[in-house]
């Protein structure tokens, strides 16, 4: 299934639950207890309890979004504790050109050859001076090989490096490369694959705009003295994986850690963001009684964050949860948890925090627990879980950690829920 179409099944599902509850009502208002918990003035008790524990279980997923998908390539050097770098491919250089009245020929000269990366400072961290390293990373090893592109970013390999003062870091740089070296790619028909790495005395950070964000990093140069030929252009392209074709797209421009010297969360915390993307599962066990036999006011899932000291430790992030639209035919647990509702649909609210915060936070879930009750226990139903994420997934490096159903009892996730216990008129 799409994620399309199990968004719509989801809306259907909540709509068609909604139009039962409210036409029952709207059919017995004169009765006026046929529906207390819509109808005013009468006196209908509400319960509240807090179920804990209340998931069946929980788990952190590493890896998003999926490589080549990031919207920006976070380019991060911060010594020991983390070290982001980013891949640019052009596999199709531009090799022939049309003078002004005259035929096609091939490209014998490049002049004023640049490398153009647009910059997003969003959260960047930028000391004095800033040197950018570009590095020849092409290679024949699998393209999932990060270990094999990363040895790569060696002085032999470098092909140009620039050094900026924070003033002269605006939203788009250009580093200039040299003509003979692009000719020779040319002319020997080989990739022109750039490894981009930040250098710098102290802490810095910054994005470098990808093809997902529409201002993607191009090679420009001449290939004639005449002005009215215009500056090629050449944008990101890879050319493998052959296999799926499609693939290969999300190979254009990607990210790769380095290093992340962050401590492991451990088998008692779930996590959110950091590089790579971390992504925490929670799948619930909600007695059925709940679900067939009350009406629900109000639902919310109580977390306790845990407290993440290094790096970007007091920055304002924010953490949504998702609901689960994968049914449970998806067994994957990446892939279920790729698979969810649009942000604030069924798990509404967010949770504005830093990592270094620690404390209670909640987020409404009472709109998906009734989606729970409207599809019932059927295996074409949505799973039973949320996911957490933050929302600017894979974009920087801080964390946000909470306890995990393996936690002591006083911090683990709960679910705390009004209700309505279900009143049956009978005829005397």
């Amino acid at each position: 299934m799409t994620r399309l179409f199990l968004r719509r099944a989801l809306l259907a599902v909540v709509v068609a639950g909604s139009a039962t509850a409210l036409g029952a009502c709207n059919e017995q208002l004169d009765a006026g207890s046929a529906c207390p918990s819509l109808c005013p003035g009468l006196s209908v008790p509400i319960k509240d309890t807090t179920f804990s524990p209340v998931l069946a279980f929980d788990t952190t997923i590493v890896g998003y979004p999926s490589i080549g998908t990031e919207n920006g390539i976070p380019l991060a050097s911060r010594g020991d504790t983390l070290d982001v770098r980013g891949v640019v491919r052009f596999d199709s250089l531009t090799t022939i050109f049309a003078p002004p009245g005259d035929s096609v020929r091939p490209v014998t000269n490049a002049d004023t050859v640049i490398l153009r990366l647009r910059l997003n400072l969003t959260q960047s961290r930028l000391p004095a001076s800033v040197r950018f390293e570009v590095y020849d990373v092409d290679t024949t090893a699998d393209d999932a090989n990060n270990a094999a592109v990363l040895s790569l970013f060696t002085p032999a390999r470098l092909v140009t490096s620039k050094t900026l003062t924070r003033a002269e870091i605006t939203d788009s740089i250009v580093l200039p490369l040299s003509s003979s070296w692009l000719m020779n790619k040319m002319n020997t028909g080989s990739n022109v694959r750039f490894g981009l790495r930040l250098v710098s005395s102290g802490s810095v950070s910054l994005r470098v705009h990808t093809t997902e964000t529409g201002l993607s990093p191009e090679i420009r140069y001449y290939v004639w003295p005449d002005t009215t030929v215009k500056q090629i252009v050449v944008t990101p392209y890879s050319k493998t994986p052959v296999q799926p074709p499609s693939v290969a797209n999300d190979y254009r421009d990607y990210a790769i850690v380095a290093r992340n010297g962050l401590p492991p969360a451990g088998s008692t915390l779930i996590s959110t963001g950091g590089l790579p993307a971390r992504r925490a599962y929670l799948r619930f066990d909600v007695p059925q009684w709940l679900l067939d036999s009350t009406t629900i006011v109000r639902a919310t899932l109580q977390l306790t964050q845990a407290p993440q000291r290094g790096f970007d430790q007091s920055d304002s992030l924010t953490v949504v949860g998702e609901a689960v639209a994968a049914t449970n035919f998806v067994g994957e647990l990446y892939r279920a948890a790729d698979l969810f509702a649009p942000e604030g649909l069924f798990v509404s609210d967010s949770i504005h925090v830093a990592p270094a915060d620690t404390g209670v936070r909640v987020l409404e879930m009472n709109a998906l627990l009734r989606v729970w009750k409207s599809a019932g226990t059927s295996t074409l139903g949505p799973q039973r879980a949320v996911v957490l994420m933050q929302r600017e997934e894979g974009l920087h490096g801080a964390e946000v950690r909470f306890f995990g159903s393996r936690s002591p009892a006083a911090v683990r996730p709960r679910l705390r829920v009004s209700y309505i216990p279900r009143v049956t008129y009978g005829v005397p």
